[in-house]
């Protein structure tokens, strides 16, 4: 009785137990089938939710995984997709269709080896399988291998002679290989395969655009148009289209269609609007871009487009009111903070700007938009050093932005290194060969190297093409004031002028021209009349206190120009030029503690300068303050590590107190690398030498520096001393009486004249 007891209670055990486990597969299957139920319906947040309680039941169910990353790709959400397709491909490394899609999604990111390998593992089991084989076909094309991507697109054909995929980029490939019409023959096959596509009908379209074959790319975009009516991002496409033949009417009529087709669509508007700006009708761009906001009120990226509109304009303060909204409702938003720097920037808050886009480019390092704008930051605080270098970088994230090459061809005009400058606008033109500051730049150019006939036509074309465009008159101003054709000059300016009161560029030439002809009564009557033109502008009231101060000084009232800088500061204390001024006053009066205060109020305006921790490191040189003047060297290479007059100077003053001299031999080649021809530069790396008892290698810097300073008479007595330290006499008392013919006051001359005793 007892037995059958325990066996009733094992059975009922084992049959709980099983009823357990069939409750837990059934919950399973249950959540998996109304998740693939919700997908199919559309409601995919539904099913993400159900297919998730089917993996936590069972984390090894590979349908729902797979499911899973289709439905987190229907949501738009990539990595969770990557993150299940990844998980399907460690379940069942065989299963083809998530080692598929891994590899799509390395492609995409750029993943190319990572790709390949996911690619070729697929092949090794299935030769012809059409979308393995269609994605190495990809990424041989960008690997340029383009007969091997024809022969693979080719292999697609014939496994399935109706994948038009294969066709699309069998013609691209024969494009790039120069065969257009080879490409056309195959890309009109698509149309064979199904001639109601319209992927394969706009791929037609935009082939006929790339070989400018226009009238048959007119004929296919209307074609599809017309087959598609009511599809807004076609109509957007056919607008483009004309708008990019200066087909004006055509592309506002299909742009007008767009929005028609789209009423409650913010995106069509949106075009429309760009297409009024670009046009020049503001107002009704600006009234686009608001209906656009009034059908989507939270769309930051809409009310970022206004407040950009009103920068475009040049309405500062309703450009920082619209862009203030989006910050309110979303502080940290890259694209209004980059907006913000960019607003500080054209009000010449040069120092505040600097500061955000450090923030900006720390957040995000491969933003060349913020490296650019950082680079015209620096430009405008005067600094061409840290402008070059942040351009610079901003070219190496995105090598096709005109915009940074032509800044780069400023500062190297700004540096007066034509040849360079040039090269920079070349690279901008080739991007964009209508561009019209690159034109502008060229004659720029040619008025750096005095080529007057050439400048004249480019600025004379500049203004026909865009009378209403100050630039123009601005360099036509340039060159006649170059040529001394003032009155000449001085209409241009003012032309440019009337059509915007506040270029304070335009200005500043304006004034040196009064100043040019002696006439500093009218520079001063033309200052004061500015001045109440930009009355509640500090940033412009600065710049022109600070052309005042230049007046006083040409005058030579040093008290009247002193109280102008002064004021120039008050109104725009991030205004660098005036402290440079003060610096200068106080250094011609010997006045040195008051200069390097103006030098430091010019850190503390932006810390990372190099040239004021320059300015008063040399000063302190003077006075033979050195342990300060090593600290502002230090300071000098860590705001710019490639300033060799500061790397030559801290080198020359370790190796004068017999301090590190490893480190002085590193900071002194440094600067021979940088400025090889620079006749002091080699003999502060002789001078380290020497130091070290390197004696040879002493005389040949000493020697290469007399080359470039003959008369040098410090050269003449370190080169002197080598010579004595390797024992040749004659050679050092030759050197050293050469020194002291020509100078008995230099640094050393005692000691040269202690040294050559003893060698008599």
């Amino acid at each position: 009785m007892r037995r059958s007891v325990l066996l009733m209670g094992i059975g009922l055990v084992v049959l709980l137990a099983l009823a357990g486990c069939s409750s837990k597969e059934d919950k399973k299957q249950s959540h998996f089938t109304q998740g693939k139920a919700y997908f199919d319906k559309g409601e995919f947040k539904a099913a993400k939710i159900e297919l998730k309680n089917a993996i936590q039941i069972d984390p090894k169910f590979v349908q729902a995984h797979m499911l899973l990353a289709e439905t987190s790709l229907k949501l738009g959400e990539a990595q969770e997709a990557f993150r299940a397709y990844s998980t399907v491909a460690e379940l069942d490394p065989a299963g083809t269709e998530a080692q598929v899609k891994l590899a799509t999604f390395l492609l995409l990111a750029q993943k190319y080896d990572e790709a390949r390998t996911r690619v070729d593992g697929i092949l090794a089991r299935e030769p012809n399988n059409v979308e393995a084989l269609l994605l190495l076909a990809t990424l041989l094309d960008h690997g340029k291998d383009l007969f091997e991507a024809g022969n693979v697109f080719r292999k697609v054909i014939d496994i399935n002679g109706k994948e038009a995929r294969a066709y699309l980029g069998l013609a691209r490939v024969l494009a790039q290989q120069g065969r257009p019409d080879e490409a056309e023959r195959v890309l009109l096959q698509t149309l064979v395969i199904d001639p109601t596509s319209v992927r394969n009908r706009l791929a037609v379209f935009s082939f006929y655009v790339s070989q400018r074959k226009f009238d048959q790319a007119e004929a296919e975009i209307k074609r599809v148009v017309a087959d598609n009516p009511g599809e807004v991002d076609l109509l957007i496409t056919l607008g483009n289209f004309y708008l990019g033949m200066q087909k004006i009417e055509p592309a506002e009529a299909a742009y007008r269609k767009a929005v028609e087709a789209g009423p409650k669509s913010a995106k069509p508007l949106m075009v429309l609007a760009g297409f009024y700006g670009a046009i020049g009708q503001k107002d009704n761009s600006l009234a686009m871009y608001r209906r656009a906001a009034e059908l989507e009120p939270e769309n930051v990226n809409i009310v970022s487009a206004i407040a950009r509109f009103y920068l475009g304009q040049g309405d500062i303060a309703a450009a920082e009111k619209e862009n203030a909204l989006v910050l309110q409702k979303r502080p940290k938003y890259f694209p209004a903070r980059m907006l913000q720097s960019e607003l500080l920037i054209a009000k010449r808050d040069f120092g505040p700007a600097v500061e955000l886009l450090n923030q900006l480019i720390q957040e995000e390092p491969t933003s060349a938009r913020a490296h650019y704008f950082k680079g015209l930051a620096h430009f405008g605080q005067g600094d061409v050093r840290l402008a070059q270098a942040a351009v610079g970088k901003s070219l190496e994230l995105e090598a096709g932005n005109p915009r940074a090459h032509l800044l780069l061809a400023e500062i190297y005009l700004r540096e007066r290194d034509s040849d360079r400058a040039h090269k920079e606008v070349a690279a901008a033109l080739k991007i964009e060969p209508q561009n019209y500051q690159a034109q502008m730049m060229l004659g720029t150019i040619y008025l750096g190297q005095q080529k007057y006939a050439e400048a004249e036509a480019a600025y004379q074309a500049l203004v026909r093409a865009e009378p209403n465009n100050p630039a123009g008159y601005f360099r036509l101003g340039s060159l006649q004031q170059a040529r001394k054709q003032y009155d000449q000059a001085l209409a241009s300016y003012d032309r440019a002028l009337a059509l915007n009161p506040n270029l304070l560029d335009v200005f500043s030439s304006l004034i040196h021209v009064y100043v040019e002809q002696k006439k500093i009564d009218q520079a001063f009557e033309r200052c004061d009349r500015q001045l109440q033109q930009v009355e509640g502008t500090p940033a412009a009231a600065g710049v022109i206190h600070n052309l005042k101060g230049g007046l006083y000084l040409s005058k030579g009232d040093a008290a009247a120009a002193e109280r102008s800088f002064r004021t120039a500061i008050q109104k725009n204390p991030n205004l660098l030029a005036p402290y440079y001024s003060l610096a200068g006053i106080y250094l011609r009066d010997q006045k040195s503690d008051q200069a390097i205060e103006q030098f430091k109020q010019l850190i503390a305006v932006n810390p990372k300068q190099a040239g004021p921790h320059m300015m008063i490191a040399v000063i302190y040189d003077s006075q033979k303050k050195f342990d300060l003047s090593e600290k502002h060297y230090r300071a000098c290479l860590e705001a710019d590590p490639t300033f060799a007059p500061a790397a030559n100077n801290l080198a020359y003053i370790l190796a004068e107190g017999d301090r590190d001299l490893n480190e002085a031999l590193k900071y002194a080649q440094a600067a021979k690398a940088a400025r090889p021809e620079d006749a002091s530069v080699a003999d502060t790396l002789g001078w380290v030498y020497y130091k070290k008892g390197l004696y040879d290698s002493a005389i040949a810097e000493f020697k290469a520096s007399l080359a470039k300073a003959p008369e040098n008479p410090t050269i003449m007595y370190h080169l002197g001393l080598a010579y004595a330290k390797k024992g040749e006499t004659d050679k050092a008392r030759a050197e050293l009486e050469r020194a002291l013919r020509l100078s008995d006051k230099f640094d050393g001359a005692d000691e040269a004249k202690k040294t050559l005793a003893e060698l008599k």
